[in-house]
């Protein structure tokens, strides 16, 4: 009997040793802490992350650090949630719609390893959830590995195939799913679920057939029936494609037709369904206004990343998009009175109630992975102060995600997505690109190791 009892406590000892070993200690110390939730800046904070957890927060007074625990020192750094892209593509670098990429990267194998690329790029710059939303299974697979371990990467949030109404005219498209009917429309949700999708995408858009109010509704029905969330691209501005989406009860709205809206009454009619809207301006802005080109703008060893024909074909783009805004401008388009139109749609969102959320289109329209920093800095020439731009990437895209509970602040329980700056972000949002370390699912990052470990 003493024997049972002794391999008992050996056993029951052994698996708590094993369990602390496991359970990572990390403590960060000393950083202004800007905690995501709008609350004023704290100075000298002391963040404990226990685990994948974060198990403490306060100041280097009232927090005790336990003992072996990894020390960060922050001080004279900024502390923030990890940084959330409600809307990007994984699969493309930045060139639809302004290029093309060669055509051998089009092939499985180097799609995928521009997919790996751009979720480094996406983590290393402080992005630790995104949400792509429209792709091929691949972008699955990939989240996946990162879920698994296999892969560094930031969270996923992945829609797969969009859901489209059939037009029999149309090239067929690898991201589209096409449905006729309220019957059929029901069927592909249930496909993408079974594919193990985590929110659905709906398009509409005038460029094709516009499916009725019952379809659209079956297709939110019965995503919320099976736990997912339903968003939808229209275009731009498109006040009737905005209000199918309302009425059928979409969960957001994605790109900023319903800021350009001329019904008074679609902003607050999302404000009252609680709608989330990507607001999706600040990097039109910028590449419209800076004389520079974007991909200067990146750190030079992040795009190393990619190889010399993409980096190539991304020039290009970029010079493309440069030559559009020429003509624009030639053709009498005014940047400033643009702006202050931005300025002014932004307030009435705000003032309505909408829930704006950050999203780039990143991998489109010469939206380059991995600088994002510059679409924030965007959204703070438009209407949004630097804390509210922060929060449109923090706690509203967590919200937008439905993922409230876990990600957007930093707080007891909470997720730890973490991003340590160099420098303020409050003083200029440029300086979100100066990132010291990334804190994904409680695991540390040294960007700088992150991308000489890929040469």
């Amino acid at each position: 009997m003493r024997l049972i009892i002794f391999w008992i406590l050996l056993v029951l000892l052994s698996s708590t040793l094993s369990y602390s070993q496991e359970l990572q200690t990390i403590a960060i110390s000393g950083a202004t802490l800007i905690d995501g939730t709008g609350k004023p800046p704290l100075s000298n904070a002391a963040v404990i992350i226990e685990g994948n957890r974060i198990s403490k927060v306060g100041t280097t007074e009232t927090v005790l650090i336990p003992l072996g625990a990894q020390r960060i020192d922050a001080a004279g750094k900024f502390v923030l949630p990890g940084l959330i892209d409600t809307h990007l593509h994984l699969e493309m670098v930045g060139l639809s719609d302004v290029g093309e990429l060669p055509p051998q990267w089009n092939k499985p194998e180097k799609l995928r390893q521009l997919v790996l690329t751009n979720v480094k790029l996406n983590l290393i710059s402080g992005f630790t959830t995104v949400r792509d939303l429209a792709s091929t299974d691949l972008v699955l697979q990939v989240r996946d590995e990162i879920n698994a371990g296999r892969i560094v990467g930031p969270r996923i949030v992945a829609a797969g195939m969009q859901l489209v109404k059939k037009d029999s005219t149309a090239q067929k498209q690898p991201i589209f799913l096409e449905y006729d009917g309220p019957d059929r429309a029901r069927a592909m949700v249930r496909s993408l679920a079974a594919l193990g999708v985590d929110v659905i995408k709906i398009r509409l858009t005038h460029s094709r057939p516009i499916p009725s109010l019952e379809e659209v509704r079956v297709i939110i029905e019965e995503a919320h029936r099976l736990g997912l969330r339903a968003t939808v691209h229209t275009d731009v501005p498109a006040d009737d494609l905005v209000k199918l989406a309302i009425d059928a009860g979409a969960d957001g709205i994605e790109h900023n037709a319903p800021l350009r809206a001329k019904d008074e009454q679609i902003l607050k009619m999302m404000a009252q369904k609680g709608m989330s809207l990507m607001a999706q301006s600040g990097a039109f802005w910028l590449q419209r206004i800076d004389t520079t080109a974007l991909i200067d703008s990146l750190d030079p060893s992040q795009m190393k990343l990619y190889p010399d024909d993409v980096l190539s074909a991304l020039h290009q783009g970029i010079d493309s998009v440069h030559r559009q805004t020429q003509q624009m401008k030639n053709s009498g388009w005014d940047a400033r009175r643009r702006q202050a139109s931005f300025i002014q749609e932004v307030r009435r969102a705000r003032n309505a109630g909408v829930l704006l959320v950050f999203g780039t289109d990143c991998g489109a329209y010469g939206m380059v992975h991995g600088q994002q920093y510059k679409a924030l800095y965007g959204e703070s020439q438009i209407g949004s102060s630097p804390m509210q731009a922060i929060l449109m990437a923090t706690r509203d895209a967590a919200k937008a995600l439905g993922k409230s509970n876990e990600l957007g602040t930093i707080e007891a329980g909470k997720l730890a997505d973490l991003i340590i700056l160099n420098a303020d972000p409050l003083i200029d949002l440029r300086n979100l690109h100066q990132v010291f370390r990334v804190i994904k699912d409680g695991t540390a990052y040294d960007p700088a190791e992150l991308i000489s470990a890929t040469k």
